[in-house]
């Protein structure tokens, strides 16, 4: 059976968004489009479906790390600060938007909590992932037409 490992992970991802629409568990916060993703930003995001983006982005997190928690989730989105005529620092991302994205994925059944170790995928979670990256992988040439070459 494909993995996520086998599949590219913008397709993925994509892939993901569109089936995590369909969810009602998993919803579009009503500030989402004055929210930022970290203090590193100065706007929020330009696609108007960054929700799902990052919700299908941080289930593949999980699945490919074994289980996350926010904090790491926050070092994984995070960004350099421009802090004017002083040098750049590294700044976290947005913990509100992981936690909200975790909170919505474990009401959906695809994560859970694990003491001491974060979030982990439930069953469901990774037969969700796995059937999801078999059917990129059946459309993969569509996405790389030149891929048949090799």
């Amino acid at each position: 059976m494909t993995t996520a490992y086998d599949v590219p992970a913008k397709e993925l991802i994509d892939e993901l968004a569109k089936k995590l629409r369909n969810e009602k568990e998993v919803v579009e916060p009503e500030n989402s489009s004055f929210l930022r993703t970290g203090v590193h930003k100065e706007n929020p995001p330009d696609n108007p479906d960054w929700w799902y983006t990052r919700c299908a982005s941080i289930l593949r997190k999980i699945y490919i790390n074994n289980g996350m928690g926010i904090e790491r989730l926050r070092a994984e989105y995070s960004g350099k600060r421009n802090r004017g005529s002083k040098p750049y620092k590294a700044r976290s991302g947005s913990g509100s938007i992981a936690r909200r994205a975790l909170q919505q994925l474990e009401k959906a059944g695809y994560v859970k909590r694990v003491k001491g170790k974060g979030r982990i995928l439930t069953p469901k979670g990774a037969s969700f992932l796995a059937n999801t990256s078999n059917e990129v992988m059946k459309n993969i040439e569509t996405y790389y037409p030149n891929l048949n070459k090799y």
